[in-house]
């Protein structure tokens, strides 16, 4: 744990140097793409469809985009993406924290009566499918995802997610294309990961949770695979999961948010 916790932290302040550096020479070109600054509010505090926090959240959100957005930092993860295939099929690897303790606001009558889990890792590795393609004719999107948790339970996740757009419409007074997208997701895991999300008694392997909603891409401003505006129904699937310590009576609900965030450099 202590040899991870200063690889992260090695990692971030090798970020940390290319940003300075690439702050004062803006205009070396190839290392720093941008950099966003801003907040982001949720209704709850939710993750594979069990209720971590009952209560609304407001996140800081810092971005940091490099070597022609190929290469992210967002505060709580740091990956790679890049097309491998003309602009219809996308791979991108992260690594993840993962944590139920909440940021703001932390309510102790809340937390007090709220699971502890312990503060984890994962690799997380997908596939971004677009139909016909991500740029101009972009339509739809399929993702297949895969997670494997590399710090407390070893748990193995997998993922499917689909998403279709309904149509884009420009806001004259923001000069903003916004594109409402329909999307449902399911997921599968296996029993130890089951069992750190919903609780010791989740001992089987199976699909775990879905969720469908509405997702507002900007994709002038952002990439889609961030949602600015998020609408979704979430829900824990099988019975052991449902009624496990962990999840029961915080196995579905919805969850608003959204992202507003302003670019510091671009």
């Amino acid at each position: 744990m202590r040899g991870f916790q200063f690889l992260r932290t090695a990692l971030f302040v090798g970020l940390l140097g290319v940003f300075s550096f690439a702050a004062a020479d803006p205009h070396h070109e190839g290392i720093l793409s941008s950099v966003n600054l801003g907040i982001r509010y949720s209704s709850v505090l939710e993750n594979r469809g069990v209720i971590f926090y009952r209560d609304f959240q407001i996140d800081p959100v810092l971005g940091i985009f490099l070597f022609d957005d190929r290469l992210e930092f967002l505060g709580d993860s740091i990956g790679y993406r890049d097309f491998v295939y003309q602009d219809r099929v996308r791979l991108r690897s992260r690594l993840v924290s993962i944590s139920d303790k909440p940021l703001f606001p932390a309510t102790s009558s809340i937390q007090n009566g709220s699971p502890d889990r312990p503060d984890t890792h994962e690799w997380n590795t997908r596939a971004e499918i677009f139909i016909p393609g991500y740029n101009d004719h972009y339509a739809a999107e399929l993702d297949l995802g895969y997670a494997k948790d590399i710090d407390q339970h070893h748990g193995n996740y997998f993922d499917f997610q689909a998403k279709i757009k309904l149509f884009q419409y420009r806001v004259p007074q923001l000069n903003a294309l916004i594109e409402p997208n329909f999307f449902t997701g399911v997921g599968w895991g296996d029993e130890h990961h089951n069992q750190y999300f919903y609780g010791p008694s989740a001992v089987e392997s199976g699909f775990n949770n879905l969720s469908y909603g509405l997702w507002f891409a900007f994709p002038e401003a952002a990439d889609r695979y961030y949602p600015i505006i998020q609408i979704t129904h979430f829900e824990v699937l099988g019975r052991q999961n449902k009624s496990a310590e962990f999840s029961t009576g915080r196995n579905e609900g919805w969850l608003f948010s959204f992202i507003a965030t302003g670019g510091l450099l671009d």
